[in-house]
């Protein structure tokens, strides 16, 4: 065992390319093959590159800089602990402490983030990683002599079977499955798939023996995603078996309400469910099963419409409260990031199938205000919460002893950032979703497109066309809804469009070689309202949500000190907020007792901040642009009915309790518990006190 350890890491040190071609990713063996059209197809990340220019390519560098410097003996080191095998190394702290009962999740993140790493930069090291971690845990499967289970703690399953209190043991599952999934869509190794078959393999012989009524007593345990692997599966393999599993890991209860048309979800935990409607649509995907699509729709215009921030995050004490009602909600403990990445692939699935520009507008607004502002740019570290309580500021974690949840789709989202850019239909159609320095290769239709930006630093972003012959393509470029004044130009003359805003101005013509299309989008401030105290509002400069910098002398709003306060003479901002030359997207408040500065929140990095202000006005008026207008307050299906149930969830902080989640903040390392039916606080406090005693110091 010594000799295999060593070579893994001459491996890593040579970077000698463990499995084809080290120098271009291979074309992902595709999971998304569907029983149904859709409107737009995704480009395959291979297809697409960052380029210089915005925040995103710093953002991908720090997240691939990040996931080379963890050690993969550290990695590995819980699972051969379990397996029985040699542990060389020192394990990670934080949530893959060895006492931890959820260690182990992290990894499959990390699997899944060198996997989409390799494709979207090309670079083989990670690759390299992602095939060497497979086979070191290939050896760990191998070892436990179990039918196919893998995992880093033993076996909790008799215990949650048996309506014992558990930590999340599918939730760690459905990632290492996950990554198990990415690893071999694109990195082309075929262990991989073999390591997830032999796991779906012991679970479907695991809970065979189950009623329905049984499956649904233990899917109160925060499972993830599990279903939409289990569909993803299936898409690979054909096998009836995963299809099978995906059904039969539905959380039913759960997903009956979107079904029929109804908001339930307050008191909800929004990161234990919103992936349940991603196996949901991916039902929808293969089965052609339409009211799970329903369900998908319904769900994500109830969550973006009815439950959302400004930021277009959700969620506070990660947990969804009544609809429309914000303005009560703003805390240190907003918008848990997990659940941006997972609300924006909801998001994706609605694009692709729809080509509904209202997406893109949502998918923009949460990617500069939910996705950017969660990553530290010089270090790659990440933030669990968002925090919207004014005079907060975000809590990064450190290297070796954070693995909070938010650190796993964290190191996933920063590997994607490329992934919604473009899309195309069935013919010729090119959609430009996003205004992003990138350059796209559609080799099917030998084209080659080059977006070049500094946006948000500035308004104009400049395509050029490289084709070897004249091609014709329809060219669909997306109008946001703050986009007024919108300007396109082509080769340099005016083209006039009667698109309006929350559309695509579409370009369709036959291209040549050096062909250019120039998109001015002007940036205007706005402000957006919380929907229950028009009062209480967020300040935004295009799609981009300002943060005031703060310090003492910050006023505060009387009763209200989770807020800052602006006294006003109107609410149009631009009054009263004026920008700082010389210096892009800097804003400063002019005529206050103690004026403030303001940056996109992506921007703020140890600042104390505040995203929403009390604007005290001496008469009523109304801001320049309507809470969400892109968003429908009532979806196409029909008004959004609610239905409040209290869910008797303390909002004291920093211990919260509900619906199988048992929390303790030690440093913002929270616990993770099983169904939570009995001794919830006293688990707490047991597991703070083995944390401050087990997590190393660096």
């Amino acid at each position: 065992m010594k000799r295999t350890l060593t070579s893994v890491s001459l491996l890593l040190a040579l970077g000698v390319a463990t499995q084809g071609d080290a120098k271009q990713p291979a074309r992902p063996l595709t999971t998304s093959q569907t029983a149904v059209p859709t409107a737009l197809q995704p480009f395959g990340m291979d297809q697409v590159r960052l380029l210089n220019g915005g925040p995103e390519k710093i953002r991908e560098q720090a997240d691939g800089r990040y996931l080379l410097s963890l050690p993969i003996d550290s990695l590995l080191w819980t699972f051969r602990k379990n397996a029985g095998l040699p542990t060389p190394g020192k394990p990670l702290g934080g949530w893959e402490d060895p006492g931890q009962g959820w260690r182990g999740f992290f990894i499959g993140h990390y699997l899944s983030a060198c996997a989409l790493m390799y494709q979207g930069t090309g670079d083989a090291a990670f690759k390299e990683r992602a095939v060497v971690m497979v086979n070191e845990l290939a050896k760990c499967q191998q070892a436990l002599h179990d039918g196919g289970y893998l995992s880093a703690p033993a076996s909790e399953f008799d215990d949650l079977e048996e309506g014992k209190s558990v930590p999340v043991p599918y939730y760690t599952i459905h990632k290492i499955m996950a990554g198990m999934v990415d690893v071999y869509q694109y990195c082309g190794d075929r262990q991989a798939l073999d390591v997830v078959e032999a796991m779906a393999g012991y679970f479907k012989r695991r809970t065979d023996k189950f009623s329905p009524a049984q499956m649904a007593q233990m899917l109160k345990t925060e499972q993830g995603g599990i279903a939409n692997t289990f569909y993803d599966l299936y898409g690979l393999t054909r096998n009836p078996d995963d299809l099978a599993l995906g059904h039969r890991f539905e959380d039913k209860a759960f997903l009956q309400p979107p079904l029929a048309d109804r908001d339930e979800l307050a008191g909800q935990h929004a990161n234990t469910n919103i992936p349940k409607v991603l196996g949901a649509a991916r039902r929808y995907e293969l089965t052609d099963d339409q009211p799970y699509r329903d369900a998908t729709a319904f769900f994500w215009a109830a969550v973006t419409s009815h439950h959302s921030y400004a930021t277009g995050g959700s969620n506070s004490a990660e947990h969804w409260g009544p609809p429309d009602k914000l303005a009560q909600t703003l805390a240190s403990t907003t918008q848990e990031t997990c659940t941006n990445y997972n609300i924006l692939k909801v998001t994706r699935d609605l694009i692709r199938w729809t080509a509904d520009p209202k997406y893109a507008d949502f998918y923009e607004r949460n990617y500069f205000n939910g996705i950017l502002p969660a990553q530290r740019p010089d270090t790659g570290m990440m933030i669990y919460y968002l925090p919207l309580e004014a005079g907060d500021v975000k809590h990064w974690g450190g290297p070796l002893d954070a693995f909070w949840c938010c650190y796993g789709t964290g190191v996933e989202s920063f590997a994607k950032l490329q992934d919604s850019i473009y899309f195309h239909d069935r013919g010729s159609g090119l959609y430009v979703n996003l205004y992003v320095p990138s350059e796209l290769t559609w080799a099917q239709k030998g084209i080659k497109l080059t977006q070049r930006t500094r946006f948000p630093e500035a308004d104009t972003s400049t395509f050029t066309v490289h084709v070897s012959k004249p091609t014709p393509m329809a060219l669909h470029l997306h109008l946001p809804y703050w986009a007024q004044g919108n300007k396109i130009t082509v080769n340099g003359k005016p083209f006039a469009t009667t698109a309006k805003l929350t559309s695509y101005a579409v370009v369709n013509r036959t291209w040549h070689q050096g062909d250019t299309v120039g998109v001015t989008l002007p940036m205007v401030l706005h402000t957006e309202p919380t929907p229950d105290d028009p009062a209480v509002q967020a300040l935004m400069y295009g799609p981009l949500v300002l943060a005031g910098v703060m310090d003492a002398q910050t006023p505060r709003a009387p009763g209200r000190q989770t807020t800052g306060e602006l006294r006003v003479s109107s609410l149009a901002p631009t009054n009263w907020l004026k920008p700082v030359p010389g210096q892009p997207l800097t804003f400063r408040t002019v005529g206050q007792p103690h004026d403030t500065t303001f940056i996109p929140l992506y921007q703020i990095i140890d600042q104390p901040y505040g995203v929403y202000w009390s604007l005290i006005t001496p008469a009523a008026g109304v801001s320049s642009l309507p809470r969400h207008s892109s968003l429908p307050r009532h979806f196409s299906r029909g008004a959004v009915s609610s239905a409040w149930h209290s869910p008797n969830v303390s909002t004291a902080l920093p211990r919260l309790t509900n619906d199988g989640r048992v929390c303790s903040v030690v440093g913002y390392g929270w616990e993770r518990a099983g169904s939570g039916r009995t001794t919830r606080a006293q688990r707490c406090g047991r597991q703070a006190e083995a944390q401050e005693q087990t997590t190393p110091t660096q």
